[in-house]
C-alpha cells in the first residue's frame, strides 16, 4: 500500500515538520501518497488523538499504514509499536493510550514493538552503521521519533516489508485508558467523559449512539437529565438534528462519528456549558 495517513499535534506552525516526515518517507518510497488526517489535536491529548483514530479508520483503505504522532512522552522508555487491526489497517506510534479504542473493543490482530534501527531514517542509519544498540539510536534523536523512527518505518512497509521485521511482538499494550462510557447496575443512568471538542463548540462524548438508543427505546419523554463534572446541570433533549430547535435549546444530538453528542442549534454548547476536554458527564435517564 503505497499510501501512508498521519495524525499529529504539531498545529499551523509545526507544518515543517509534517514536511520533514513526508520527506524521509519519499527517499524511501517515492510513489508514496498522504492522507493528512489532522494535525490540530490538543497539544499532548492522547484522549482526543484516540478518538479522532476510532471514527477514521474504517473510512480507510484495506492494509492501510497509519503514524500517529501524539507522544508527550516522546525520548523516555515508552514503547513505539507498530499494531494491526481489522482489514489489515497497520497503525504506528507510541504505546501511551492513543490506541486504547481499539484494545478495549478487541479490534487488535498483532502488536509488534519496534527494535530493528536498520528501518530507522536513513540519516542517522549512515552515521551509525556500527551500531546495534538501539538506546544509542534514539539518543540521537530525543524528540522527533514521528520523522526518525515511525515514518520511516511505516515507509518501509509500504514498500512490502514484512511486518515481523521490524521488531519484536508484545502481548499487549503497556497503556490502555477507559474508552467507553459506563451504564448504572439499574439502567437508570449513563457516565463517560468528553473526548473531543469541534470548531462549532459541539461536544463529543464517549457515549455510543446503539447504546444509548437501547435505554431509550421504550421511554416516551426525549427530555433527560445531565450534569457535568458532578456541579453543573441542565435539562436536555434528545434530537437527530439541529434545525427546527431552539437556539438556546441544549440537545443530544446523533453525531455523524458515532457518538452522542452535546450540542446547541447554531450556538456553542461548550460555551453554554463550561464544558473542556476530559471533562466528565452524567445523564439521567429516568
Amino acid at each position: 500500500m503505497s499510501m501512508i495517513s498521519i495524525i499529529t499535534d504539531f498545529g499551523f506552525r509545526g507544518q515543517h515538520y509534517i514536511a520533514e516526515m513526508k520527506g524521509v518517507a519519499l527517499r524511501i518510497n517515492p510513489d508514496l501518497k498522504f492522507i493528512d488526517i489532522s494535525h490540530s489535536i490538543t497539544p499532548f491529548s492522547v484522549v482526543e488523538a484516540s478518538y479522532i483514530l476510532s471514527t477514521v479508520y474504517n473510512s480507510l483503505p484495506k492494509n492501510s499504514l497509519v503514524v500517529c504522532v501524539v507522544d508527550p512522552g516522546v525520548g523516555s522508555n515508552r514503547d513505539l509499536v507498530a499494531i494491526q487491526i481489522i482489514d489489515d489497517i497497520i497503525l504506528i506510534g507510541p504505546d501511551n493510550g492513543i490506541f486504547s479504542y481499539f484494545a478495549n473493543n478487541k479490534l487488535i490482530k498483532l502488536i509488534l514493538k519496534i527494535t530493528e534501527i536498520e528501518f530507522f531514517n536513513p540519516n542517522y542509519i549512515d552515521s551509525l552503521e556500527n551500531t546495534k544498540n538501539i538506546e544509542e539510536l534514539i539518543s540521537i534523536s530525543h524528540t522527533f521519533h514521528g520523522r526518525d523512527i515511525m515514518m520511516p518505518v511505516a515507509a518501509h512497509l509500504s514498500n512490502g516489508l514484512d511486518i515481523f521485521s521490524i521488531g519484536e511482538p508484545k502481548q499487549e499494550l503497556d497503556v490502555i485508558f477507559p474508552t467507553n462510557s459506563i451504564i448504572s447496575n439499574n439502567n437508570t443512568s449513563i457516565s463517560g467523559f468528553i473526548q473531543y471538542i469541534d470548531d462549532f463548540g459541539n461536544i463529543i462524548t464517549n457515549l455510543s449512539i446503539i447504546e444509548f438508543k437501547k435505554l431509550i427505546i421504550n421511554r416516551a419523554s426525549k427530555q433527560f437529565h445531565l450534569i457535568i463534572n458532578e456541579n453543573d446541570h441542565y435539562s436536555v433533549s434528545f434530537s437527530s438534528i439541529f434545525q427546527g430547535n431552539d437556539n438556546n435549546e441544549i440537545l443530544l444530538v446523533e453525531g455523524s462519528s458515532g457518538f452522542i453528542e452535546i450540542c446547541q442549534n447554531q450556538r456553542r454548547a461548550d460555551i453554554k456549558v463550561n464544558a473542556k476536554l476530559k471533562d466528565s458527564f452524567q445523564i439521567t435517564l429516568w
